[in-house]
């Protein structure tokens, strides 16, 4: 059936669906909700946000008289009790509704919570007697239309779609429920398991089409290595004898397991997880040394100036010594410092450069360029992280991480990311976590005064750069001038975040380095990049607003140093919170962390577009039972070799979309 013959569609309307790029009832049924209004429970008022839609039950208290501001505006109020609050309620241009609302009258209303000056007010509610109520009820979902259309009208030529046509795929088979049933369930649900059931089905079917897509491109690259690594592991024992340190039999295991891939002649894709002091870089060092005495370059990739300047200074003192040569690459460098750079990596005068993104310019071409190392991986995208592979042919990349992104883990269940775990070295310090309430944030802030005047410091993370009108968040602007005068006025206080010029950000977290500063106010910037043994105590404020992987990064940056005892605490105004905030708290294992915290944000699209599922507001997530189960069907299918026509395009769309994607 043609869109053009479902009720509803006129030659204007389809012209309009056009627009959408909706163009066939198979673009139709696939067009998901951008959320859903879940109408079947009262929302919650002390744990919402500012600009959340919520549905609420109460008591008018009073309404004022319709107020005339100028022409073509007027507006009136009305206050209700609900939950223990009062909520103004306030109705712009619509003064027929006045006569409609009866003050001591019991009522259900609907819409958007503003909360501006700890004041709750909802603009322009859908209302009803509660006693009446029929219309405000059931699951709604809401299409991202940009206006073209009308909800209610785009919901009928679904209705009818998905009544006059039957959706069928290969895929069929192999699930509890088809397609064309998942998509009924997503698209006109009874209740939001019913949203979950259909989204799960919806995900499989994407998954697995992907997932041919990706196995069909695999077969078609060449992985076979064009470098070969042919000296034995004993070039890299003089190294190892020169460390003012045993390694730690971990360490001793991934560096085996990272020549027996680089010998293999197959690319090399492997993931170095481990938390502060387990020595991933040590052991990237070692790897790059040996790629380096089999003749070639290697390039370490850091998402900070600091970060890659620390690399570069510890790289020197551990390596220059056995000849090799090394070069530093970041957005601060002298244009002197870059032509330099850039004609030793071309004429193979420079063996190894670390650097930031700068390493992704056009400009740096290397000589002989076999090993890639991407340090603190979720903080790159798949995008450049392919563009540094592709400076030269077959690269072998080793990837570094405390808390792998959800794609990894996902590329590790399909068997295409090979990962080796690093331990904690003995001596390594454990950090004490708590979960701070508002009403403990004083007490907070006098253990942080005795702390810093004993000589150690403090970072102190915000969500917000700036006050963001209507939410009742930490902003880090704000409280770096608030601290100033209050509660740390007499400390060395310092501000950084990530949109300052790179300059000033820098010369902000060297001086924290340098030890010139006692706390360092920030927003995540600090997540990684900053490496002060001083620093003992990390607090992030609204700690809620963060993923637990970034927590447990940021959590990262104390601990440092042997025999000082160190904290972090996670502050939350929500007490939903707390159970989500307890797994970080007794949990200190980075790989664990992400494991729990992809199962709460979800795995993401495997071809790496977005790196974590469930963008869409109360729609269920990628999962991992859901990873595995796509791939053992599309194992079947691609045993069968049988397809239809609508997913023989899909396949080819994602092929298309993953030209310019690192596979890796």
């Amino acid at each position: 059936m043609e869109l053009i013959e479902v009720k509803g569609v006129g030659p204007k309307t389809l012209l309009k669906f056009h627009s959408l790029g909706i163009y066939t009832i198979d673009d139709l049924v696939r067009f998901m909700p951008k959320f859903y209004f879940d109408m079947t429970k009262e929302g919650d008022l002390l744990n919402s946000d500012h600009g959340d839609y919520l549905l609420l039950k109460g008591k008018i208290l009073k309404k004022t008289k319709l107020v005339q501001v100028r022409r073509g505006l007027n507006f009136f109020r009305a206050e209700m009790m609900t939950q223990g609050f009062k909520v103004k309620l306030i109705w712009y241009n619509s003064p027929f509704i006045l006569s409609q609302i009866q003050q001591d009258k019991e009522y259900v209303v609907w819409g958007k919570i503003s909360k501006k000056r700890k004041e709750l007010e909802i603009p322009n509610p859908s209302f009803e007697l509660l006693e009446e109520s029929k219309r405000l009820q059931g699951i709604v979902p809401i299409y991202p239309l940009r206006g073209i259309l009308g909800q209610q009208m785009f919901r009928n030529v679904l209705q009818e779609a998905l009544r006059k046509e039957e959706i069928k795929t290969v895929i069929d088979k192999y699930s509890p429920i088809t397609l064309h049933e998942g998509l009924k369930l997503l698209h006109f649900p009874f209740d939001m398991e019913d949203v979950k059931i259909g989204k799960q089905r919806f995900d499989l079917e994407n998954l697995i089409l992907q997932y041919i897509a990706y196995r069909q491109n695999r077969n078609t690259v060449n992985d076979l290595k064009i470098k070969k690594y042919n000296k034995n592991i004993d070039e890299i024992f003089p190294v190892i004898r020169s460390l003012p340190y045993e390694l730690t039999p971990s360490q001793s295991k991934a560096i085996n397991e990272i020549i027996l891939d680089l010998k293999n002649p197959k690319r090399t894709n492997r993931m170095l997880l481990g938390d502060v002091g387990s020595g991933k870089t040590i052991v990237a060092f070692l790897a790059a040394v040996y790629a380096i005495k089999n003749g070639y370059q290697v390039a370490i990739m850091v998402p900070t100036e600091i970060l890659a300047i620390q690399h570069y200074i510890k790289a020197k003192d551990i390596l220059e010594k056995f000849g090799i040569r090394i070069g530093l690459l970041v957005g601060s460098s002298k244009a002197k410092d870059k032509r330099l750079l850039q004609e030793g990596l071309e004429n193979a005068t420079i063996d190894l450069v670390i650097g930031t993104h700068s390493l992704l310019n056009d400009k740096i071409t290397f000589s002989n360029l076999s090993l890639v190392i991407i340090d603190e991986l979720h903080k790159f995208g798949v995008k450049q992280k392919g563009t540094l592979e592709e400076k030269s042919l077959n690269c072998d990349v080793i990837s570094m991480s405390a808390t792998p992104i959800p794609r990894a883990i996902a590329l590790s269940i399909y068997g295409d990311l090979a990962m080796s775990q690093l331990e904690p070295r003995k001596g390594t310090q454990q950090v004490d976590t708590f979960i701070i309430p508002d009403e403990k944030i004083e007490a907070m802030w006098d253990f942080v005064y005795e702390r810093v005047k004993n000589g150690e410091q403090a970072y102190i993370v915000c969500p917000l750069v700036v006050d963001s009108e209507g939410l009742e968040v930490y902003s880090a602007k704000t409280l770096y001038k608030e601290l100033q005068l209050t509660n740390l006025k007499d400390t060395r206080i310092g501000l950084v975040y990530g949109s300052m010029k790179e300059t000033e950000k820098n010369k902000v977290m060297k001086e924290f380095y340098d030890k010139n500063m006692d706390i360092l106010v920030a927003t995540s910037v600090v997540e990684v990049g900053i490496d002060s043994e001083a620093a003992s105590i990390m607090i992030v404020l609204n700690a809620d607003r963060f993923g637990l992987a970034s927590l447990h990064q940021l959590r990262g940056r104390v601990g440092r140093k042997a025999g000082l005892h160190s904290y972090c605490f996670l502050h939350t105004s929500r007490q939903d919170e707390n159970v989500r905030l307890s797994a970080l708290k007794n949990n200190s294992n980075g790989s664990d962390i992400a494991e729990i915290d992809a199962s709460i944000r979800g795995y993401g699209d495997f071809l790496g577009i977005r790196q974590s599922g469930g963008n869409m507001k109360n729609q269920t997530i990628i999962t991992k039972d859901l990873i595995i189960q796509s791939k053992d069907i599309a194992d079947k299918l691609m045993q069968e070799k049988s397809f239809d026509i609508t997913s023989l395009a899909y396949i080819q769309n994602y092929l298309d979309t993953i030209q310019k994607i690192s596979l890796n």
